[in-house]
């Protein structure tokens, strides 16, 4: 029982870490992408203001993009860990409950 718990608690810990390094890959590559697309832009014969602009505009929203799927992998990590947490609480429970003599 004990060793299924902690099975169960690293299966959940590794779900949640995995979740958040997958967001911040997709972050990076975002990043990347957007870093891509500028310097096109720069190499492009358009007006310096024009091309800033439009630089300023490709990074912001890129940055964006990253921080909201940065904050909805930490939301499914924290309700994963509370998740966890629940069950912990009734295995505790259930041996307790067992030791008790309750069955």
């Amino acid at each position: 029982m004990p060793g299924d718990m902690q099975t169960t608690i690293r299966e959940i810990e590794s779900a949640a870490e995995k979740l958040i390094e997958e967001a911040r890959a997709t972050a990076r590559k975002i990043l990347e992408d957007a870093r891509v697309k500028t310097k096109s832009i720069l190499s492009s014969e358009l007006p310096v203001d024009e091309v800033e602009g439009e630089k300023n505009k490709i990074i912001s929203e890129a940055e964006e993009e990253a921080r909201k799927v940065i904050e909805e992998s930490q939301k499914k990590a924290s309700k994963l860990k509370t998740s966890s947490s629940k069950k912990v609480d009734e295995i505790v429970k259930q041996i307790s409950g067992n030791i008790k003599g309750e069955m």
